[in-house]
């Protein structure tokens, strides 16, 4: 059990440092009005990144639910939404390559498999916290994770400032997405090292 709860905290440590460096919400949106995309293409987004997720786990739920060991499904949806990063980096550092109707379809794509990835995972997540932690660690590690995760958070904002500064658009948020991948990828290891009961 104590096992789980570092590899737990592990992973709440990193989340919340690369929480700050995938916020897809402003520049994704941006980006797509730049790349001529019209109000009901923003619409459509919208609805995909606030409503696609929550929709999608009312269908993977019951799926899900079906399996005994849910660790595959939450590292499936973690590894769908590092690669949307990684491919979102690597759109915006590109972009003045690419016409507008291609960032247009790219953005839909990886918007659609970050979204869907986040809900994936959320399901599974709070199956395997459940079954990992036995009633005297949960207490502990909620507080634990409520301490480090405030203070990462502050940490990350004042690093995610630096590096939207330290260069200019889009390249500044290619490399916002580039250390979201990276450190999402640390956090994603903290699920490899739990024993699933």
């Amino acid at each position: 059990m104590k096992r789980n709860f570092r590899a737990l905290l592990w992973h709440a440590g990193f989340l919340a440092l690369a929480q700050n460096f995938i916020d897809v919400d402003t520049v994704i949106p941006a980006m797509l009005i730049e790349s001529g995309g019209t109000a009901i293409h923003v619409g459509i987004l919208t609805a995909i990144m606030l409503g696609g997720s929550s929709f999608t786990q009312i269908i993977f739920a019951p799926f899900i639910s079906n399996f005994s060991f849910k660790k595959k499904f939450l590292l499936t949806g973690i590894n769908a939404r590092m690669l949307a990063l990684l491919a979102m980096a690597a759109m915006l550092y590109f972009s003045a390559d690419l016409s507008g109707s291609a960032i247009i379809g790219l953005i839909f794509i990886l918007i659609t498999v970050f979204s869907l990835g986040g809900a994936f995972a959320n399901i599974s997540y709070t199956d395997i916290l459940g079954k990992s932690l036995g009633g005297n660690l949960r207490k502990p590690f909620f507080s634990a994770r409520q301490v480090i995760t405030g203070l990462i958070l502050l940490g990350s904002a004042f690093l995610a400032k630096f590096v939207v500064a330290s260069t200019v658009y889009p390249a500044n948020y290619a490399r916002m997405f580039l250390i979201g991948f990276m450190a999402l990828s640390v956090a994603s290891l903290g699920f490899w090292w739990p024993r699933e009961t």
